[in-house]
């Protein structure tokens, strides 16, 4: 992909032009699919690309410092933050005390499911959910996860 096509999709990104109305408005531009000189998965890969945003460096700092803030009430307040060069949160896990007693009384059985991913940020979701001997769910921990392919 051409780095003129690449700001003319950037261009139409922040017009409000949804990733596959910007492929046909290129498609007919240019006189049809063949002729936009990219594919329709490669366009939809760039538009997923733009919309990826990191935790800022200010809103990483006081992530941490909220989660110190819980570790100093709950001493078995656990979690991990890495952080990128920048300053940026990549990953996120943490789990507290009552987490920790549902998983010991109820975690022979976990499901890990990453399907979601947030708005703001686009970090995947990944809680560790159980369920209790009244069929209601608990969490064992949950993982804010950095899409390490983009």
């Amino acid at each position: 992909m051409t780095e003129p096509k690449k700001e003319a999709i950037e261009a139409m990104s922040e017009c409000g032009l949804r990733p596959m109305e910007s492929y046909r408005y290129m498609s007919t531009k240019t006189g049809g699919d063949d002729c936009v000189g990219h594919t329709m998965i490669d366009h939809l890969n760039y538009c997923y690309k733009l919309k990826m945003k990191q935790i800022d460096g200010k809103d990483s700092q006081t992530l941490v410092n909220k989660l110190y803030d819980l570790q100093s009430i709950d001493p078995e307040f656990f979690f991990r933050v890495r952080l990128n060069d920048e300053g940026k949160v990549e990953c996120l896990f943490w789990r507290d005390s009552m987490m920790r007693e549902d998983y010991k009384i109820y975690g022979d059985v976990l499901v890990f499911d990453t399907t979601f991913r947030t708005n703001k940020y686009n970090l995947i979701c990944a809680p560790f959910v159980g369920i209790n001997n009244h069929w209601k769910n608990t969490m064992s921990a949950c993982a804010f996860i950095g899409d390490e392919t983009t």
